[in-house]
């Protein structure tokens, strides 16, 4: 079948687009937050302040363009939803909190990369279907602590997890998040 347009005439009336469910450009502000929070590679000098600030006690060191993207990007009471590792419910929110999670992830896996799969932006919400790729090996090289799945020690082989996380915007900015799995929780 050629479809209407090999027709001399049109079928119907043209159908209008669908509506623009981002206005706002809310898509963009989660396109923008995992490149620039979570995407920005860490050098071997944050890797070292990274040591040396944990070593103080430090849990929400992050190199300096990752803060500058959370501040930017995100409320300072931005409540974050997830689940533990017995799946049990969990929030957290704070200024530091979210570095808090950046640093926590660094310190047992390395090399994260995430790939935008799919974004859906309705209203002030949006769905971020992803791919995070890294490698179960911890920042400090510890083999007696456990690595990104609990595994002690840690495997250091690549793994690739598909998660969604749900983004809600208020103001240009993250204000909530809904960290959805299917396996392993990212942020224990």
């Amino acid at each position: 079948m050629a479809g209407c347009s090999t027709l001399p005439t049109p079928c119907d009336p043209a159908e209008p687009d669908p509506p623009d469910y981002d206005e706002q450009g809310n898509g963009d502000i989660v396109r923008q937050f995992i490149e620039q929070v979570w995407n920005t590679p860490w050098t071997a000098e944050d890797d070292r302040e990274f040591l040396a600030q944990m070593a103080a006690g430090n849990t929400a060191f992050v190199p300096t363009p990752i803060a500058t993207a959370l501040e930017l990007l995100r409320r300072d009471d931005t409540v974050r939803h997830r689940r533990d590792a017995d799946q049990k419910p969990v929030k957290s929110s704070g200024k530091d909190d979210y570095a808090r999670c950046v640093n926590r992830v660094h310190e047992i896996a390395q090399d994260i990369r995430i790939a935008v799969i799919d974004l859906l932006p309705v209203e002030d919400r949006v769905t971020a279907v992803l791919q995070v790729r890294g490698v179960d090996r911890r920042a400090d090289g510890r083999s007696d602590l456990p690595g990104a799945f609990g595994r002690m020690p840690p495997s250091g082989q690549p793994f690739r997890l598909q998660t969604a996380t749900v983004y809600r915007i208020a103001n240009g900015k993250i204000a909530e998040d809904w960290l959805l799995y299917g396996g392993m929780p990212i942020c224990p």
